[in-house]
């Protein structure tokens, strides 16, 4: 009963300070627009000075790229600087919250927790220990929760990345319509027409306003480069690559360019999915054969050796709990690997 006192306690301590976090926060992102206009263009303004040193201006700032990088495909809502320095005090905000928190649950304990064998013997409370280093579980804590937002971040950048191979055909279609126009024009003009769940509508919006205010031909071929890498395939260097001739050389052959790479990209759709459905029952088997054979086969084993002897194997002993991990293990690379394969980019490989 007093543990789960304790856990009320951690979680109004969290609201506490998730509370202070929306008060502040008006008035943090205003200052966090402004900041990251001028740190956006102070970085610009470095690259356009340092010319061919520009690879020693993204060493020095590799993290902030790294994350604008990933932030610029996995938010729909993606503002250069912005969504960088937003991403941050996010996470350090749930940081400093969970340390906070944790750490004032931890000093008003009446002593000092020992941990041992969870399914054995559980946390024991030590009445009367001083609670020495308390700092340590708190900051432990504060890190594995700061590190969410990044891991969430990544999953939904590999999972648009992987769509956005396949959204780009819907980009060259609609593109094809305005081959009269400047590469701008068509940028523009397609970004309006995509639908809202299409995932290049952001970056293609934002790769129209560079070909429309570009200061030189560096600057333009780093956001071109940026958006073929963002969906990472071959389809997106050709369409990037037929963006650049018609902006130097003009839009005379940019149609019938691009209508070649929408056949393409049809035939290889079709090549995928004529695959992915003779190949259906061995990904099903993937994502759920593993973990039907598990279930059978730990039902087996509680049967034959009875619910209470099986625990005390499983659980309490170093093997059973070694087995238990790595089968766990397993299974997550296993349902992973299954998860790719079921859905590829839609690439020439």
């Amino acid at each position: 009963m007093e543990l789960l006192l304790y856990i009320i306690q951690f979680i109004l301590h969290l609201l506490v300070v998730g509370g202070l976090w929306l008060l502040v926060k008006p008035l943090a992102h205003r200052g966090l627009k402004q900041w990251g206009q001028k740190l956006e263009f102070r970085m610009d303004l470095r690259r356009s000075l340092f010319g061919k040193k520009v690879s020693t201006v993204k060493r020095r700032n590799w993290l902030y790229r790294h994350l604008d990088d990933l932030l610029y495909f996995a938010h729909k809502r993606y503002e250069p600087g912005l969504s960088v320095l937003r991403f941050t005090a996010r996470s350090g905000m749930l940081f400093l919250g969970v340390f906070l928190s944790s750490l004032l649950t931890l000093r008003e304990l009446p002593g000092q927790m020992s941990f041992s064998n969870p399914f054995l013997e559980g946390m024991v409370l030590n009445d009367g220990a001083p609670v020495q280093n308390a700092w340590r579980l708190p900051l432990f804590l504060a890190v594995l929760s700061a590190c969410i937002p990044y891991l969430r971040m990544r999953y939904a950048h590999a999972q648009r990345k992987v769509r956005g191979s396949y959204d780009l055909l819907d980009v060259i279609k609609i593109a094809t319509k305005f081959t009269h126009l400047s590469a701008d024009s068509i940028l523009s003009k397609t970004s309006e027409l995509l639908p809202g769940d299409n995932v290049l509508k952001t970056p293609l919006k934002l790769l129209g306003a560079a070909f429309a205010n570009y200061s030189n031909e560096r600057e333009l071929n780093e956001e071109t480069g940026r958006f073929a890498r963002a969906i990472g395939t071959t389809f997106a260097v050709e369409f990037v690559s037929d963006l650049l001739y018609c902006e130097k050389e003009g839009t005379r052959y940019l149609k019938s360019s691009l209508m070649t790479l929408n056949r393409s990209m049809e035939l290889q759709r079709e090549t995928i999915m004529t695959v992915k459905a003779s190949s259906r029952d061995a990904i099903s088997l993937g994502l759920y054969g593993n973990l039907i054979v598990l279930v059978s086969s730990v039902g087996t084993f509680m049967y034959m050796l009875k619910p209470d002897v099986y625990f005390k194997l499983q659980f309490e002993t170093t093997v059973g709990l070694t087995f238990m991990m790595v089968i766990i293990a397993g299974l997550f690379i296993s349902f992973m690997i299954s998860t790719i394969l079921a859905r590829p980019k839609l690439d020439y490989h």
